[in-house]
Protein backbone atom coordinates (compact mmCIF):
# COMPACT_ATOMS: atom_id res chain seq x y z
CA UNK A 1 0.00 0.00 0.00
CA UNK A 2 2.94 2.31 0.91
CA UNK A 3 4.65 1.76 -2.16
CA UNK A 4 1.62 2.39 -4.16
CA UNK A 5 0.93 5.56 -2.64
CA UNK A 6 4.55 6.97 -3.50
CA UNK A 7 4.36 5.38 -6.98
CA UNK A 8 0.93 7.85 -7.43
CA UNK A 9 2.41 10.31 -5.56
CA UNK A 10 5.81 10.23 -7.82
CA UNK A 11 3.38 10.31 -10.76
CA UNK A 12 1.09 13.25 -9.59
CA UNK A 13 4.68 15.23 -9.29
CA UNK A 14 5.81 14.41 -12.43
CA UNK A 15 2.75 15.25 -14.03
CA UNK A 16 2.05 18.58 -12.11
CA UNK A 17 5.62 19.54 -13.09
CA UNK A 18 5.20 18.88 -16.60
CA UNK A 19 1.79 20.41 -16.61
CA UNK A 20 3.66 23.85 -15.59
CA UNK A 21 6.21 23.45 -18.66
CA UNK A 22 3.93 22.71 -21.32
CA UNK A 23 2.32 25.84 -23.28
CA UNK A 24 0.48 26.67 -26.40
CA UNK A 25 2.03 29.18 -28.90
CA UNK A 26 0.73 30.96 -31.99
CA UNK A 27 2.86 32.03 -34.44
CA UNK A 28 2.40 33.59 -37.70
CA UNK A 29 4.77 33.72 -40.40
CA UNK A 30 5.62 35.39 -43.75
CA UNK A 31 8.71 34.59 -46.44
CA UNK A 32 10.14 34.69 -49.22
CA UNK A 33 13.22 33.74 -51.23
CA UNK A 34 14.39 31.06 -54.08
CA UNK A 35 12.98 28.45 -55.71
CA UNK A 36 15.00 25.65 -57.35
CA UNK A 37 12.20 24.18 -59.63
CA UNK A 38 14.27 21.00 -60.62
CA UNK A 39 12.74 18.25 -63.45
CA UNK A 40 14.85 15.67 -65.87
CA UNK A 41 15.52 18.29 -68.17
CA UNK A 42 17.66 20.77 -65.73
CA UNK A 43 16.96 23.39 -62.98
CA UNK A 44 15.56 26.51 -63.19
CA UNK A 45 15.70 29.43 -60.37
CA UNK A 46 12.38 31.69 -59.71
CA UNK A 47 10.80 33.29 -56.37
CA UNK A 48 8.96 31.43 -53.33
CA UNK A 49 6.71 33.57 -51.17
CA UNK A 50 4.89 32.23 -47.86
CA UNK A 51 2.46 33.23 -45.67
CA UNK A 52 1.12 30.85 -42.58
CA UNK A 53 -0.34 30.14 -39.41
CA UNK A 54 1.44 27.79 -36.85
CA UNK A 55 0.44 26.40 -33.46
CA UNK A 56 3.20 25.92 -31.19
CA UNK A 57 2.83 23.05 -28.23
CA UNK A 58 6.11 22.99 -26.03
CA UNK A 59 6.79 19.85 -24.10
CA UNK A 60 9.89 21.17 -22.27
CA UNK A 61 11.29 24.78 -21.75
CA UNK A 62 13.42 23.49 -24.82
CA UNK A 63 11.29 21.20 -26.69
CA UNK A 64 8.09 22.07 -29.20
CA UNK A 65 6.33 20.66 -31.73
CA UNK A 66 4.81 23.13 -33.72
CA UNK A 67 1.95 21.83 -36.70
CA UNK A 68 0.40 24.75 -39.48
CA UNK A 69 -0.91 25.39 -42.69
CA UNK A 70 0.80 27.72 -44.98
CA UNK A 71 0.03 29.19 -48.55
CA UNK A 72 3.01 28.96 -50.70
CA UNK A 73 3.20 30.45 -54.14
CA UNK A 74 6.39 29.71 -56.69
CA UNK A 75 7.29 31.07 -60.31
CA UNK A 76 9.69 31.03 -62.42
CA UNK A 77 9.14 34.06 -64.56
CA UNK A 78 11.05 36.77 -63.21
CA UNK A 79 13.96 34.85 -63.87
CA UNK A 80 13.01 33.37 -67.21
CA UNK A 81 15.68 34.27 -69.96
CA UNK A 82 14.03 32.53 -72.83
CA UNK A 83 11.65 33.74 -75.21
CA UNK A 84 8.44 31.53 -75.42
CA UNK A 85 9.19 29.55 -72.53
CA UNK A 86 6.61 27.87 -70.59
CA UNK A 87 7.40 29.23 -66.80
CA UNK A 88 5.78 27.42 -64.05
CA UNK A 89 3.77 29.04 -61.71
CA UNK A 90 2.09 26.78 -58.88
CA UNK A 91 0.32 27.53 -55.50
CA UNK A 92 0.44 24.58 -53.07
CA UNK A 93 -1.43 24.33 -49.47
CA UNK A 94 1.33 23.16 -46.92
CA UNK A 95 0.83 21.44 -43.63
CA UNK A 96 3.69 21.38 -41.64
CA UNK A 97 4.59 19.24 -38.51
CA UNK A 98 7.81 20.58 -37.17
CA UNK A 99 10.05 19.43 -33.72
CA UNK A 100 11.97 22.71 -32.79
CA UNK A 101 14.55 23.02 -30.09
CA UNK A 102 15.04 26.14 -28.58
CA UNK A 103 18.59 26.87 -27.20
CA UNK A 104 17.66 29.24 -24.55
CA UNK A 105 14.53 27.79 -23.49
CA UNK A 106 11.61 30.97 -23.98
CA UNK A 107 14.66 33.63 -23.88
CA UNK A 108 16.19 35.02 -26.90
CA UNK A 109 18.32 33.15 -28.88
CA UNK A 110 18.45 30.38 -31.55
CA UNK A 111 15.70 27.74 -32.36
CA UNK A 112 16.28 24.69 -34.64
CA UNK A 113 13.25 22.80 -36.49
CA UNK A 114 12.83 19.80 -38.98
CA UNK A 115 10.10 18.11 -39.80
CA UNK A 116 7.81 16.72 -42.76
CA UNK A 117 5.65 19.27 -44.57
CA UNK A 118 2.11 17.85 -46.41
CA UNK A 119 1.60 19.80 -49.59
CA UNK A 120 -1.56 20.08 -51.43
CA UNK A 121 -1.60 21.65 -55.17
CA UNK A 122 -3.98 24.20 -54.83
CA UNK A 123 -3.09 26.02 -58.07
CA UNK A 124 -2.32 23.81 -60.75
CA UNK A 125 0.16 25.02 -64.01
CA UNK A 126 -1.12 23.89 -67.27
CA UNK A 127 1.35 22.88 -70.41
CA UNK A 128 1.36 25.86 -72.87
CA UNK A 129 3.79 25.32 -76.17
CA UNK A 130 3.32 28.45 -78.32
CA UNK A 131 5.75 26.24 -81.46
CA UNK A 132 2.81 23.38 -81.66
CA UNK A 133 -0.42 24.69 -81.03
CA UNK A 134 -2.17 21.19 -81.41
CA UNK A 135 0.49 19.33 -79.09
CA UNK A 136 -1.43 16.85 -76.83
CA UNK A 137 0.18 17.98 -73.56
CA UNK A 138 -1.40 21.75 -74.27
CA UNK A 139 -3.97 22.83 -71.33
CA UNK A 140 -3.16 19.49 -68.94
CA UNK A 141 -1.87 20.03 -65.61
CA UNK A 142 1.93 19.90 -64.67
CA UNK A 143 1.97 18.61 -61.04
CA UNK A 144 0.23 16.03 -59.41
CA UNK A 145 -2.27 16.88 -56.28
CA UNK A 146 0.11 15.58 -53.44
CA UNK A 147 3.56 15.79 -52.53
CA UNK A 148 5.94 15.58 -49.31
CA UNK A 149 8.26 17.34 -48.52
CA UNK A 150 11.26 18.39 -45.38
CA UNK A 151 11.51 21.76 -43.80
CA UNK A 152 14.52 22.67 -41.83
CA UNK A 153 14.64 25.70 -40.04
CA UNK A 154 17.14 28.08 -38.25
CA UNK A 155 15.53 30.77 -36.77
CA UNK A 156 16.59 33.93 -33.77
CA UNK A 157 14.22 34.50 -31.07
CA UNK A 158 14.10 38.23 -30.32
CA UNK A 159 11.13 38.89 -28.20
CA UNK A 160 8.03 38.07 -29.66
CA UNK A 161 10.14 37.85 -33.20
CA UNK A 162 11.93 34.96 -34.61
CA UNK A 163 13.73 35.70 -37.53
CA UNK A 164 15.84 33.17 -39.84
CA UNK A 165 16.14 30.90 -42.56
CA UNK A 166 13.97 27.96 -43.89
CA UNK A 167 13.71 25.78 -47.02
CA UNK A 168 11.34 23.39 -48.41
CA UNK A 169 12.64 20.35 -49.87
CA UNK A 170 10.56 18.42 -52.30
CA UNK A 171 11.09 14.38 -51.75
CA UNK A 172 8.38 13.19 -53.58
CA UNK A 173 8.31 13.46 -58.04
CA UNK A 174 5.50 15.65 -58.19
CA UNK A 175 5.37 15.51 -62.03
CA UNK A 176 1.83 14.31 -63.33
CA UNK A 177 2.23 11.07 -65.37
CA UNK A 178 0.55 11.30 -68.66
CA UNK A 179 0.82 9.34 -71.92
CA UNK A 180 3.02 11.83 -73.45
CA UNK A 181 5.37 12.53 -69.96
CA UNK A 182 7.23 10.07 -68.29
CA UNK A 183 9.78 12.91 -66.28
CA UNK A 184 10.73 14.22 -63.19
CA UNK A 185 9.99 17.57 -60.99
CA UNK A 186 11.13 18.19 -57.89
CA UNK A 187 10.17 21.71 -56.19
CA UNK A 188 12.78 23.23 -53.58
CA UNK A 189 13.31 26.60 -51.40
CA UNK A 190 15.02 28.45 -49.40
CA UNK A 191 13.80 31.51 -47.73
CA UNK A 192 13.95 34.14 -45.53
CA UNK A 193 10.78 34.33 -42.63
CA UNK A 194 9.89 36.39 -40.07
CA UNK A 195 7.72 34.89 -37.40
CA UNK A 196 5.37 36.50 -34.81
CA UNK A 197 4.88 34.41 -31.99
CA UNK A 198 2.00 35.36 -29.03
Amino acid sequence: MKRTFLIMLLLTGILAANAQVKKWEHNIYLSGGLLINKTNSGSDTGLSARIGYGLNRYFSEKFSVMAGVALRNVTESPFSSKDGSDDDKFTFLDIPIVAQYHMAGQDNGWVFGLGPVLSFTANNDTYNIDAIPDSPLNHIDKLKNFGLGLQPSVFYQIGKFRIGAEAYVGLTNMEKKTAHTNGSHYIHDTVVTVQFHF
